[in-house]
């Protein structure tokens, strides 16, 4: 895979993911030490199946704001996300993606990209408009969310939810995509499915 694929495959898997936390009603909470382990399913790639394992770490600053930090680790490399949450949503700034033995390549959003607007609740929707740019790559993105359900049961190997589910669909420099993610209060992501790849919850440990 070239470098240039690499990179885009990694960022369009990180901005699926979104972390979770300890209190019962929070959707993404970001506690320092909790760590989720997804089962990935590669479509473009035969079906391969491989497990992803997703930690928050320490909070590090970026542009002069503390941000959290979503490590997730597969197979293919690591992505850390610098992320921000207030009382309007959960927004992450840069996306740090790298190989084995090789240094972080940044991945900044242009403005900040909003993951999760709040509240919660069904029909509600967002709207963004910005631009990515990937090491050398600079891509357009207009983006449009929308809570579809609010209450949604799913299951996966983890167990049986009740999750808000979330429509996200995206424009990247004309090319169009659709994907679905659905998110439990106290534990988060629980399944997120593209055209590319299905993402489900395998374990977790909430801090």
């Amino acid at each position: 895979m070239s470098t240039k694929k690499w990179l885009l495959t990694l960022v369009l898997l990180a901005t699926s993911a979104v972390a979770t936390g300890a209190e019962k009603d929070d959707y993404y909470p970001l506690t320092p030490g909790s760590q989720w382990v997804y089962q990935i399913t590669d479509h473009e790639n035969k079906n391969d199946v491989f497990d992803q394992t997703a930690t928050i770490e320490p909070a590090e600053t970026y542009d002069k704001v503390s941000c959290s930090i979503l490590k997730q680790k597969d197979k293919r490399g690591i992505v850390r996300a610098f992320v921000v949450k207030n009382e309007k949503g959960v927004f992450w700034k840069k996306i740090a993606a790298s190989k084995s033995f090789t240094p972080e390549a940044n991945s900044v959003f242009t403005p900040e990209i909003p993951i999760m607007m709040f509240p919660l609740a069904k029909d509600a929707t967002w709207d963004w408009e910005g631009k990515l740019k990937i090491a050398w790559i600079n891509k357009n993105i207009k983006m449009h969310c929308e809570i579809m359900s609010a209450n949604e049961e799913v299951t996966v190997p983890a167990g049986t939810f009740k999750c808000v589910k979330i429509y996200i669909h995206q424009i990247r420099d004309n090319e169009p995509s659709d994907e679905y993610g659905w998110y439990a209060p106290g534990i988060g992501q629980i399944k997120y499915e593209t055209k590319r790849t299905l993402k489900v919850l395998k374990s977790y440990n909430i801090k």
